[in-house]
């Protein structure tokens, strides 16, 4: 587990997935229509332009958005500022998002490592330390990161990590192994299920759980899915349609 204040316990939280999206994913437009449905945070991923501002951009180019091939960090912040998205939108720095919304909690994937360095000057500019979860599908990113900050931030486990936490839940080792595995640990993210791995059976959700980690699932955008993660012990749900999730938890 991890104790840092970007957690909360009393109920089930809401993670727009890219930010939503409406009008498009990973940008101002739709943080803001998000947050103003109730949204508890805004996931999203970095990148990094060639000159080292991490931007907020899911894909390493732009082709599935605009058409174009042109690769994020082949492009200048100056060039990519400039790039026009669906819904008359633009891709934002990092430094943008935290900035115009001080008051958000973010959930940060980091898909590139150049991207790195100017995250870590941009929470330490802002002292967003207790507003931001860092995470990556590459656990050496994830640790190079982290190591960067001068006070913890928010992280959650990554592939490596679930697949131990999973075996270990599997062949009934000691909860003091998940325990040890899950130290320093805030939050799994994951889907219901990946490949042969149950990620959602009452077996290993208890086991998280008792250690204080919490799980949040992904991506969820059935009302009835919602409301059996909630059900089962839930502690975040990662949306697409985050004002329906806030919506159908809400009410229920």
């Amino acid at each position: 587990m991890q104790n840092h204040p970007y957690f909360v316990e009393d109920k089930v939280v809401v993670l727009a997935h890219r930010g939503g999206t409406n009008p498009t994913e990973n940008t101002i437009e739709a943080f803001r229509v998000a947050l103003a449905a109730g949204a508890d945070i805004i996931e999203t991923d970095i990148q990094a332009t060639k000159d080292g501002i991490a931007v907020l951009f899911h894909d390493d180019d732009l082709k599935r958005l605009i058409g174009k091939p042109e690769k994020i960090s082949d492009l200048d912040w100056s060039e990519l500022s400039q790039v026009e998205l669906p819904g008359k939108t633009r891709i934002p720095s990092l430094r943008q998002a935290l900035t115009e919304f001080p008051k958000a909690k973010f959930n940060i994937d980091v898909k590139a490592e150049n991207a790195i360095s100017d995250l870590i000057a941009v929470v330490e500019d802002l002292k967003a330390h207790d507003r931001v979860l860092v995470s990556s599908f590459s656990n050496k990113r994830r640790l190079e990161a982290l190591k960067g900050f001068s006070s913890p931030v928010a992280t959650s486990g990554s592939a490596t990590v679930v697949l131990r936490v999973w075996l270990y839940s599997l062949l009934g080792m000691p909860q003091l192994s998940i325990q040890k595995t899950l130290a320093g640990i805030g939050a799994l993210q994951i889907p219901r299920k990946m490949s042969i791995l149950q990620l959602d059976s009452p077996r290993f959700v208890k086991k998280v759980l008792a250690t204080g980690t919490q799980l949040h699932y992904w991506t969820i955008n059935d009302p009835k899915e919602i409301l059996e993660l909630a059900s089962l012990g839930a502690s975040g749900i990662v949306t697409d349609v985050p004002e329906l999730a806030v919506q159908t938890l809400r009410k229920a």
